[in-house]
């Protein structure tokens, strides 16, 4: 479904004449330095996660209050013009969405650590002031790797082949950020872009009621844009 989604998008993209990003005032005018036809991205960067909310039990403790831990994350994605100023963003996503617990509810000292590994799909609109834009809209994902391990290191955790308890297939989230596109080459046609996105789980990573696996996302890193 994501392949055909993407395919019908790219179709979208090539088949139009107007350029989404087309324009400027003053010094800009004519001379546009941000992406303005289909765009090809290649993205990395790090994720800072930590327990949204709620009360996440396993092995009779329970656990609310994460530590922050930086994980990497990647995409490769497009830019597909659609109205002025505006361009819709597909992106294919590796996200670590780990985390760490330095103890239990109660001070009880037994750490966790819960490694979540997913591959899914951002659909975002991007609109841009100038080369300065703002992206919003959602993120598709399913764990490939769910697992856990009382630990203070994660890689326990990775390499852990307990599972989190009736782990979810499909976690939803909201996603919203900032980038700066700035060309790196004299044509605008190549693009180094910084950017920071805060995503925002909607479900939990299990699905036992009452048992609440959230994880909230700041993410920096830079995407490398083509002009297809």
């Amino acid at each position: 479904m994501a392949a055909a989604a993407l395919a019908v998008f790219s179709t979208i993209g090539l088949s139009s004449h107007a350029y989404a990003q087309k324009g400027g005032v003053g010094q800009l005018y004519d001379e546009v330095t941000w992406p303005q036809s289909m765009t090809v991205t290649l993205g990395g960067g790090a994720n800072a996660n930590w327990q949204k909310s709620g009360t996440f039990s396993v092995d009779g403790l329970n656990y609310d209050q994460s530590h922050g831990l930086a994980n990497p994350n990647f995409s490769l994605g497009l830019e597909i013009p659609m109205l002025q100023n505006t361009m819709l963003v597909v992106r294919a996503e590796y996200n670590d969405y780990s985390l760490q617990f330095d103890q239990a509810v109660g001070g009880i000292q037994t750490p966790l650590v819960v490694s979540l590994l997913t591959v899914g799909g951002d659909v975002m609109a991007k609109y841009s002031f100038n080369n300065f834009h703002v992206m919003a809209g959602g993120e598709i994902s399913t764990p490939v790797n769910a697992t856990y391990a009382h630990s203070s290191h994660i890689e326990d955790a990775t390499h852990s082949t307990v599972e989190i308890p009736d782990k979810e297939d499909i976690i939803g989230a909201l996603k919203g950020g900032v980038g700066y596109d700035i060309p790196v080459n004299s044509s605008s046609t190549i693009w180094l872009t910084p950017e920071a996105f805060y995503t925002y789980q909607l479900n939990s990573a299990t699905r036992i009621p009452g048992n609440v696996l959230k994880v909230a996302t700041l993410s920096g890193g830079a995407s490398l844009k083509f002009a297809f």
